[in-house]
């Protein structure tokens, strides 16, 4: 895919390891074109009876996005 055209998400190996990316706190870099990637924190609504942590990431360059989950803390 050529820089600056498309757009769109991400397909599922490219969002497993952006996921693994994020969870070993390293920088993201889009796995399409290698640009550095933007992270914007996910509020839940108010309705929603239960509480993920999200971030959504995107990439300024292809403009392919995802939404991904952040692991829980463990409780013990």
């Amino acid at each position: 895919m050529k820089a600056g055209t498309g757009g769109g998400s991400f397909d599922a190996v490219d969002r497993r390891g952006l996921a693994l990316a994020l969870a070993r706190g390293l920088a993201l870099e889009c796995p399409r074109c290698a640009a550095p990637m933007i992270r914007q924190e996910v509020r839940p609504g108010q309705g929603v009876p239960y509480v993920r942590r999200r971030v959504w990431v995107l990439c300024p360059v292809c403009r392919r996005s995802a939404a991904l989950d952040l692991d829980r803390p463990s409780d013990g």
